[in-house]
């Protein structure tokens, strides 16, 4: 099944191009890995009908708090909704992607402004609105049938997402060291 492998490959291309932003050294690599991770994500949007609301969940709540803002974020944004555009946008319903959305904003407002001590800045370091949003996203749709909602799978898919991404974080020193 290739839904699984792309939202892991996703994290790592995702947080690895983020990283190589910051490096003034790896530019040309940043870049390719920006346009990879723009390719991967705009394909999963393609052939899943969960990844549109949790992908453009993520890039419009970025988008919002300003954290496409570089080239890497901005060529993995463009082949993102070059390949989705092409692909065909699909209809989405539009409290989940809402709930998708605030997520995402959220998550990226608090992990920049909230550091620190304490819970909160926990719940932000992890960037654990997103992750509690897409849960909610699971079991509402039991009690509240109008509402499109994730899937099981992908809600697991996505947690496999942010483990690689979160992995990818703590050894990128040495993946970078290698480049």
């Amino acid at each position: 099944m290739i839904e699984p492998l792309l939202y892991f490959s996703s994290g790592f291309l995702m947080k690895l191009a983020d990283d190589l932003a910051d490096d003034t050294t790896t530019r040309i690599a940043g870049a390719i890995t920006g346009i990879l991770c723009g390719a991967f994500v705009g394909l999963l949007v393609t052939i899943s009908s969960d990844a549109p609301y949790i992908f453009f969940g993520v890039f419009i709540g970025t988008l919002l708090a300003g954290k496409i803002d570089n080239l890497n974020h901005f060529l993995a944004g463009a082949l993102f909704l070059l390949v989705a555009l092409m692909g065909g946008l699909p209809v989405l319903e539009p409290v989940t992607l809402l709930v998708c959305v605030l997520g995402a904003f959220l998550d990226e407002f608090g992990h920049d402004r909230l550091q620190g001590g304490g819970y909160l800045s926990m719940i932000f370091e992890y960037r654990l609105i997103l992750k509690m949003g897409i849960l909610a996203l699971v079991i509402v749709p039991y009690f509240i049938v109008w509402i499109h909602g994730i899937g099981w799978c992908s809600f697991i898919f996505f947690l496999l997402f942010e483990l690689s991404y979160e992995f990818t974080g703590r050894f990128d020193e040495h993946l970078l060291g290698s480049l």
